[in-house]
């Protein structure tokens, strides 16, 4: 695991924060996440280690080919 980045940028109080809130009810939407800093910042985190880690291609939606959606 040590060629990956995991949870990069938090101060050690940050990580305390979230491990100690890890046992509110999460929210389940964007919209809910985005309205609490401490999700924000866990986005951000989250997205950080994916790119520096090259995991994945942002690319263009092949012609003839439908979206799928998520919840």
């Amino acid at each position: 695991m040590s060629d990956y980045v995991i949870g990069e940028g938090l101060s050690d109080d940050e990580e305390v924060h979230m491990v100690q809130d890890s046992t509110d009810e999460d929210p389940i939407t964007f919209n809910k996440v985005v309205q609490h800093e401490k999700w924000r910042k866990a986005m951000d985190s989250e997205i950080n280690s994916i790119e520096k880690n090259n995991t994945w291609n942002l690319i263009e939606l092949p012609k003839g080919s439908k979206r799928i959606y998520v919840k």
